[in-house]
Parts: C-alpha cells; sequence; structure tokens
C-alpha cells in the first residue's frame, strides 16, 4: 500500500473541507427551499379551504334564491290559473248578459205594450 505524503494530505484535507462547507452551503439553501415549499404549501391549503368555504355559502345561497324562485313561480303558476278561471266565469257572464238583454229588449219593446 503507498503512504500519502503530506502535501497530497494537505491537499486532500483541503479539499474535503471545501466539500464539507459546499455540502453544509447546499443543506442550508435546501432547507430553506424546503422550508419555503412548505410555507406556500400551507398558504395554498388555506386559500383552498377558504374558497371552499365562499363555494358553499354561495350553493346556499343559491339554493336559498332558487327555492324564492320556485316559489314565485308557483305563486305565478297559481295566479294565472285563477286568472283564466275567472276570465272564463266573466265570458259566462258576459254571454248571460247578452242573453238577459235580449230577453229584456224583447220584453220591454214597444210591440208588447198595452196600452
Amino acid at each position: 500500500m503507498t503512504k500519502l505524503t503530506k502535501p497530497d494530505r494537505e491537499s486532500m484535507v483541503k479539499h474535503l473541507r471545501e466539500l464539507s462547507t459546499l455540502s453544509t452551503k447546499a443543506d442550508i439553501k435546501h432547507h430553506s427551499v424546503i422550508e419555503k415549499d412548505r410555507t406556500h404549501t400551507i398558504q395554498l391549503t388555506k386559500f383552498m379551504q377558504e374558497d371552499r368555504a365562499k363555494i358553499a355559502r354561495l350553493e346556499r345561497v343559491v339554493d336559498m334564491k332558487q327555492r324564492e324562485v320556485d316559489d314565485l313561480d308557483k305563486q305565478n303558476t297559481d295566479l294565472l290559473w285563477d286568472l283564466s278561471k275567472l276570465q272564463y266565469k266573466m265570458g259566462k257572464m258576459d254571454q248571460e248578459k247578452e242573453t238577459n238583454e235580449k230577453i229584456r229588449e224583447e220584453f220591454y219593446s214597444d210591440k208588447s205594450v198595452d196600452n
């Protein structure tokens, strides 16, 4: 086995120290990047939870408004149905009125008066 010479040993120690220093710097940088990534992930998760809560609130509001629209639509349909019934009755009353007017005209006409 060959022995290391003093210059080789010094060169190797220097090189190992540089590697150790660079490794420590890289580790620190990596740690800061991982920490930023974790922080961003936490923030994004919070944003997503807030968005989900907003969406849930808006879905509830939309559901309430849809129920109101359905109720108003039912009321409108009921009113239109009542209107059609009243129009039918009014048509019958107009026919009865015309019939009664004809009968009254015939009954009170000048021809039927006895003097």
